[in-house]
Order: structure tokens, then sequence, then C-alpha cells
């Protein structure tokens, strides 16, 4: 799924292997981009020239989608004829055992009605610790694998921003208030006009009771944090270089996935939000560590 960063489509593409469907998804330009997305169109017409044995497929939209509408538009074409995908946008950077784990992951989760998604990325991977998997309310955008059950799910979900914590995989949760200030916000701008589409696409999950399965350390990485990106331009402290990505052993896939709720989704809240979510289980203490260490600087301020 690509746009209008037309250098970092042209690594990514050397970097895919060649022997999987390769479909590629490119929006059609804003007027102020137009030289910018010909470049895109060359760069992928180029690469289907060199790899002519390859099965790679190109689908250019006539106008701007943005965002969110492209995200539907590419899932709704690969899933024409394909069951499940891995999706990468042009900014995503993955490591040797990236394509491996996915593939294990679609096919060992595939008739799962809990399982929406199969997450590349960790915010945990900064932190020393064991390789686990782990069931996590957040399904992540930054290179992720799916299957076209839960497209048909996504396109048939209408989001209600109203019924936000009375979504059923909420409900064996305490939720703390800072963690429902901040996803209400987020979804609050998604209905005033912010062009994304993970937020419309985690609500669908939710809704269905669905997680994604998320591994301990990152397989993916994202290298778009510049003027051009659509939301997040300045790079998050705990996003790491493509070449600090470990090749990853896959020898913890036979271990037990840590259901949900568990301490996982309450430490990513932490680091990324800066705020406790996801209260019980072993989040309860960091939860408790948290608002005590709150207290404490107000009673010292005051």
């Amino acid at each position: 799924m690509a746009y209008r960063r037309y250098e970092l489509l042209c690594e990514l593409l050397s970097l895919l292997p060649q022997d999987r469907a390769i479909y590629i998804h490119l929006d059609g330009p804003k007027p102020n981009h137009q030289s910018d997305v010909a470049k895109c169109e060359k760069v992928i017409r180029d690469f289907i020239l060199e790899n002519p044995r390859a099965k790679i497929y190109f689908k250019k939209q006539k106008c701007n989608l943005g965002n969110r509408e492209s995200f539907l538009a590419s899932m709704e074409w690969v899933f024409e004829f394909e069951e499940t995908l891995i999706l990468l946008e042009e900014d995503i950077r993955f490591n040797s055992s990236f394509f491996a784990f996915m593939d294990w992951g679609l096919e060992k989760f595939k008739d799962s009605p809990r399982i929406f998604q199969i997450n590349g990325f960790s915010v945990l991977d900064i932190f020393p610790g064991r390789q686990r998997l782990y069931e996590s309310y957040t399904c992540r955008p930054w290179g992720f694998g799916t299957w076209k059950n839960s497209f048909l799910i996504h396109i048939n979900t209408r989001i209600d921003s109203g019924e936000l914590w009375s979504l059923p995989v909420f409900h064996n949760c305490k939720l703390s208030e800072t963690f429902k200030l901040k996803w209400s916000d987020r979804f609050g701008r998604l209905e005033q006009g912010t062009d994304t589409y993970d937020l419309g696409w985690n609500y669908s999950a939710w809704k269905n009771n669905s997680y994604a399965i998320t591994p301990r350390f990152s397989f993916t990485t994202n290298i778009g944090f510049d003027d051009r990106a659509l939301h997040t331009r300045v790079k998050p402290f705990f996003i790491r270089s493509p070449k600090a990505l470990k090749h990853l052993q896959l020898n913890f896939l036979n271990k037990p996935v840590v259901m949900f709720p568990s301490s996982y989704d309450a430490y990513s809240d932490l680091i990324e939000w800066k705020t406790p979510g996801i209260n019980k289980g072993g989040a309860r203490f960091l939860n408790s560590l948290y608002n005590f260490l709150i207290f404490l600087r107000r009673q010292l301020r005051s």
C-alpha cells in the first residue's frame, strides 16, 4: 500500500521475497503531489519489468482516496483473489523472520474467532525479556497479517464511539479513566474527519470480541517519520532502526499464548500513551505504582 514516498517504496520492493504473490496498491495523486505519485508508478513498473517471473499485480487509483479509503480499496482488491493478506506500507521495514512468523500465525489462528490479525510490531521491543506471544486489544498497523473474514467483519461494522466502553472486548476489564479519555479523544477526532484506517479497524475487532496476536519483540519497524507522513512526523523513542531489528528464532511459537488481559497491554499503554490502561491481572501493580507516583509528585509540588 503506497502513496507518494517513491524512494521508500523502491527500497521496500527490493526487500520483498519473490516467491509469493505481491499486490501493489497505489493511491491517486492530490493536486500538489502528482510528480511524486508519478515517480512511484515508475518505480513499480520498473520493478515489474525487472522481475518477470514473480507474481506481481499492480493497481493505481485515478484519484486520491486518502488513507482510510485506500486501505479499504486495497483490501477489497486483494481479497478478490486471496484468503490471507500481509500488509506493508512503503515506510515499513522487517527482519528476516517476519514472513515466516506471519505465515505461521495466519495458518495457526485462521479458524479462531478470537483473533482478528497478527501484529508484526511491539512497543515493548526496547526492553529486555523473553519472547512470548500475547493477545492484545491493539491491532497495530505497522506490518500485519489478517484474513478475508476479518475484512468482511470490518466493512459490515458501523462505528459508534458512544458505545466504546460497552464493547465485548472490554467486558472483563477494569479500565482507567485516563485510558478512556485517550481513546475517546482519538475516536472523537476520527468522527471529525481524521483520515486514518487503524481506528476503525481496531473498533471492528473490539466489537467482534477479537484480539491481535502480538509478539514481545518486534518483527517490523517504521522509518517514515518526516514531513510527508500522514500523522506521526516525529519518531517515537520506542521505534528501532531497521539495522537494530534482530533475526528472531521462532522456537517460542510452541509456548502458550498469554491471554488478554495481561500486563503486556498495560506496559505498552504506559510507554506509548504515558497512561495506564488495562487494570487487571499483572497490570494492577503497574497501574497502582503509576497512580502512587502521580500522587507523590502532586504532594511534592504542593
